[in-house]
């Protein structure tokens, strides 16, 4: 009887134990293939690997050989369009210079009122654009040679943004990611250096060579592209590169050149036209806030437009609606962040304020505080003063003449959140 008990148990183990050898020999085939499919893997990586780079380092061995001989005609033919433009930029800007020396002598001899206007941007002749078209077409028929086996994208400037090319989704799927890779490896900086490199140069090329600071429509436009530049890649901010100082001198340069060459020296106090010019030309550098340094834009837009020439004009007009005008375009020229926090007029705007209260007095002695006629001119006065942030003169002639409600009615103190 124990023996049987003890053959049974016998007998079962030993089919455990056959079981068990099966399930090993299983497992073993499994290492066995896993070890060849890892190394089939790892073998099959390197070499397309090695296919990779060297295919990457044929296209690049192509694209260098190929940028050693474009590079240069395109060199050639930016420098002859560059010239070309700005041969007719400094043509322009002679003839317009010379056109507002003569009528300043000429107002300044007959003592005239006549507003003899001078045109925001100057333009050529019809024979003068004609020659420029035909100048510029034969440059863009040279460079279909240069551009022949060159793809559109690198070479027609109608394509549109930059922005929506193929070169730049792939850098910046390069720089972000895809998905999820788009929060765990971002690289900001990478994208920025790009645009910095390739386009702030022709940028600065534009500004030395065509850019006319008294022209609205380039100033807008230019401004425009450089805010874009600086909201969407950070450009202009916090340390900055050979292509962002270089731009930004260039700016610079061109603005003191305006000022110093443009602006007439010998301004006629009785000529609304070099008025306008001078507002003009201090409401396209306002266009600068926030992407120049605040104390260039301040030397340039107070201490010299508005101190040195602006100041004379305005100081030597007859109180009417036209003076008003002029004062409230002067205040709206100057960029709101200069103001900002403050309560107080800034030291430059001194005189503007002194000049300001003053009409306002000169209006009150003229005609009853309480007509509603001096009231209203008032209030236009007290609401450039409230634009300027000079709330000290705002509550003084507020006490004196009574106008303690137009200072809540108006919000004239409250200008930051108006």
């Amino acid at each position: 009887m124990i023996k049987k008990r003890i053959t049974a148990k016998l007998d079962s183990l030993k089919e455990v134990h056959r079981a068990r050898q099966a399930e090993l020999k299983r497992m073993e085939g499994d290492v066995e293939s896993a070890k060849t499919s890892a190394e089939t893997l790892e073998e099959s990586s390197s070499e397309s690997q090695l296919k990779f780079y060297r295919a990457m380092t044929l296209f690049i061995h192509n694209l260098v050989e190929c940028l050693r001989e474009k590079v240069v005609e395109i060199n050639s033919l930016e420098l002859d369009l560059h010239s070309l433009l700005s041969g007719q930029m400094d043509a322009l800007l002679a003839q317009r210079r010379q056109r507002t020396k003569e009528q300043a002598d000429c107002l300044q001899q007959l003592s005239s009122e006549e507003d003899l206007d001078i045109p925001e941007d100057t333009q050529p002749s019809a024979e003068e654009e004609e020659q420029l078209q035909k100048k510029i077409a034969d440059i863009l028929l040279r460079s279909q040679t240069v551009f022949s086996d060159v793809q559109d994208e690198f070479s027609d400037d109608n394509i549109g943004d930059f922005e929506n090319l193929p070169w730049f989704t792939a850098v910046e799927t390069f720089c972000h990611g895809h998905g999820h890779e788009e929060l765990e490896h971002t690289d900001r900086q990478t994208l920025s250096n790009i645009i910095e490199k390739t386009v702030l140069p022709k940028i600065t090329a534009y500004v030395e060579l065509v850019w006319d600071p008294m022209s609205r429509r380039q100033s807008v436009c230019l401004s425009d592209v450089c805010h874009q530049l600086k909201e969407d890649y950070s450009i202009f901010e916090g340390e900055q590169s050979k292509p962002v100082k270089a731009l930004k001198e260039a700016v610079i340069c061109r603005l003191r050149s305006c000022v110093d060459e443009d602006v007439p020296k010998r301004q006629v106090v009785s000529s609304v036209s070099l008025q306008r010019s001078t507002v003009l030309d201090s409401r396209n550098m306002g266009r600068w806030d926030l992407l120049l340094p605040e104390f260039v834009l301040k030397e340039l837009m107070l201490d010299k437009l508005l101190n040195r020439y602006l100041m004379i004009t305005v100081c030597s007009q007859t109180l009417d609606d036209n003076a008003v005008h002029a004062c409230r375009k002067i205040a709206d020229s100057l960029p709101l962040s200069w103001f900002k926090g403050e309560n107080a007029c800034l030291p430059q705007l001194q005189n503007f304020r002194n000049h300001l209260v003053q009409k306002v007095h000169t209006i009150c002695k003229q005609q009853p505080p309480e007509d509603p006629n001096t009231r209203s001119s008032v209030v236009e006065m007290l609401q450039i003063l409230s634009r300027i942030r000079c709330n000290d003169s705002i509550m003084a002639i507020a006490e004196k003449y009574h106008y303690e409600d137009v200072i809540y009615s108006h919000q004239l103190l409250n200008q930051d959140t108006a």
